[in-house]
C-alpha cells in the first residue's frame, strides 16, 4: 500500500519540522528501499503495489494491469503517476486504490486480488522501509497453517504494519485505522468471523517525529544499509540534526 510521493500528500504528520518537499523525499527513499528490498527477496508470487494519489480522482478504478475482469470492467484507468513508477520497476505490478476510507481501500485491493484468482495475500505498510522480508514470509506461513486465516504484523502504537488474508476481508477492517485499537479491534473482529489469528513480531512503522528518531537510532549506525536510499538522505542532510537527535 502507497501513496503516490506527492508534496503534501505523504508523511504529513513529520511536518513541521520537516517541510512538505522534504517530507516527500523521505517517503520516495522509502519507496526504493522497499521496492529493492521486495525485488531481491525470494519469492514465489506475484508483487503489487496498491496505490493512491491524492491529486486523482479517489473513485477510480486502479490498474494497467487489472486485477480481475470484474476489476477492469470498472471506471477508466489512471495513469499510474511517474513518480511512483520511478520507484517500481519490473517485477511490480500496479492497482489502484478504490475506496472513501483507509479500511474500505484495503478491503478493495484485497477483494481485486481474490477475485483475480490468489489464494493469499499479505498487504505491508510503506512506513516501515527497514522491514525484514523474514516478516512477510512469516505472514504467508501463518496462512498455510488453516484454511481461514488472517496474519498480523502489530506495529508499537496499537496498529499493524502487515495484514494478511486467505480469504476476503469483507468488513473485517475497523473503518476508523488510526487509534490505538484498531489491532485489538480487528482481532476481535477476526474472533466473531472465525477465522485463525497469527501476531508476528511488533515492528515500527514510521509516522511521527519519535518514530522517525526512534527508526535513526537503530538504522543509523548499521555498517550494511549505506548503500540504502533512506541511509543516505538522512546521513548527507541536516533532517536528523533539526529533529534534535
Amino acid at each position: 500500500m502507497a501513496r503516490c510521493p506527492r508534496p503534501g500528500a505523504c508523511k504529513t504528520r513529520l511536518c513541521p519540522p520537516l517541510t512538505p518537499d522534504e517530507a516527500a523525499d523521505l517517503y520516495v527513499a522509502f519507496l526504493e528501499d522497499i521496492s529493492r528490498e521486495l525485488s531481491e527477496w525470494s519469492f514465489e508470487g506475484d508483487l503489487w503495489v496498491a496505490w493512491s494519489d491524492d491529486e486523482g480522482d479517489a473513485g477510480g478504478a486502479g490498474d494497467d494491469e487489472a486485477a480481475s475482469d470484474e476489476a477492469a470492467s470498472g471506471p477508466a484507468a489512471h495513469e499510474v503517476p511517474e513518480a511512483l513508477r520511478r520507484c517500481f520497476d519490473a517485477p511490480f505490478r500496479f492497482l489502484r486504490q478504490q475506496g472513501d476510507s483507509l479500511a474500505d481501500r484495503m478491503d478493495q485491493v484485497f477483494a481485486q486480488l481474490f477475485r483475480g484468482g490468489y489464494q493469499q495475500v499479505v498487504m505491508r505498510n510503506s512506513d516501515s522501509p527497514h522491514l525484514p522480508p523474514s516478516l512477510l514470509t512469516s505472514a504467508f506461513d501463518a496462512l498455510n497453517h488453516q484454511r481461514g486465516s488472517l496474519a498480523l504484523g502489530p506495529d508499537l502504537d496499537g496498529g499493524y504494519y502487515l495484514v494478511g488474508l486467505d480469504v476476503p476481508p469483507d468488513g473485517l477492517l475497523p473503518q476508523t485505522m488510526s487509534t490505538n485499537s484498531v489491532l485489538d479491534d480487528t482481532v476481535r473482529n477476526a474472533g466473531e468471523r472465525g477465522l485463525r489469528v497469527e501476531l508476528l513480531d511488533s515492528f515500527l512503522d514510521i509516522d511521527t517525529v519519535d518514530d522517525l528518531l526512534t527508526f535513526w537510532l537503530e538504522f543509523g549506525g548499521r555498517a550494511d544499509v549505506r548503500h540504502w536510499s533512506t541511509w543516505k538522505l538522512l546521513n548527507d542532510s541536516t533532517l536528523i540534526e533539526r529533529l534534535g537527535a
